[in-house]
C-alpha cells in the first residue's frame, strides 16, 4: 500500500470525511498531506531522509515501504490539524468572531466554540503533545550539571541573609 492510499484513509478517518461524496478530493488530501509532511520534517528528527514535493504531491522514499510508522502517524495528525484549522477559519468567517479591546475579550458564536474545542483537544493537540516530547523521548546522550541553582529571581543581596551574614552589612548592591 502506498503512502497516498494509507495516509488518505488515515486523514479521512481523523477528520470524519468518510461518506461519499467526499468533502475533499483525493488530490486535495494528498496536497495537504505533503504540506503536513514538510511540517513534520521541521518539527522532529526523523530516522530516514525524505524528499517531499509539495507542488506535485510526492514523498520519497515511500514511508509505508520502510515501515516508518511514527512519521506516518505524525503526518496524519498534522494533516488532520490543517484540515480542522481550515474548517475553523471558514466557520469563523461565516459565523463571526466578537472581540473587545479592554479588558481583552474574544468570543465565538454558534458551533464555532465546538470547533475551537476540536482544535484545542483534537488532532492539533495530539500532534503538539507528541512533538513537544519528541526530543526528550529520543534522547541518546544527556548530562546533568550539578551546581548551586540560580533561578530567574536570584538576587545576590539576600546571599548573606541568615546566621552567616556579613557583620558590616556590606551587601552586594549596597
Amino acid at each position: 500500500m502506498s503512502w497516498q492510499e494509507h495516509l488518505t484513509t488515515v486523514v479521512r478517518v481523523l477528520i470524519n470525511d468518510l461518506t461519499c461524496p467526499y468533502e475533499y478530493s483525493d488530490e486535495r488530501m494528498q496536497q495537504v498531506i505533503t504540506v503536513a509532511a514538510k511540517y513534520v520534517q521541521f518539527d522532529v528528527n526523523l530516522d530516514y531522509p525524505y524528499e517531499i514535493d509539495v507542488i506535485n504531491p510526492n514523498i520519497s522514499p515511500d514511508p509505508t515501504t520502510n515501515g516508518d510508522d511514527i512519521f506516518l502517524s505524525l503526518i496524519g495528525l498534522k494533516a488532520a490539524c490543517i484540515f480542522d484549522q481550515g474548517t475553523f477559519r471558514t466557520k469563523a468567517a461565516f459565523e463571526g468572531i466578537r472581540t473587545a479591546l479592554g479588558p481583552a475579550n474574544l468570543s465565538f458564536g454558534g458551533s464555532l466554540s465546538g470547533w475551537q474545542a476540536i482544535i484545542d483537544h483534537g488532532a492539533c493537540a495530539m500532534y503538539d503533545e507528541l512533538t513537544s516530547h519528541w526530543d526528550v523521548k529520543n534522547a541518546t546522550a544527556w548530562a546533568a550539571v550539578l551546581s548551586p541553582f540560580v533561578n530567574n529571581r536570584y538576587d545576590p543581596r539576600y546571599l548573606n541573609v541568615g546566621p552567616f551574614r556579613n557583620v558590616g552589612n556590606n551587601d552586594f548592591y549596597s
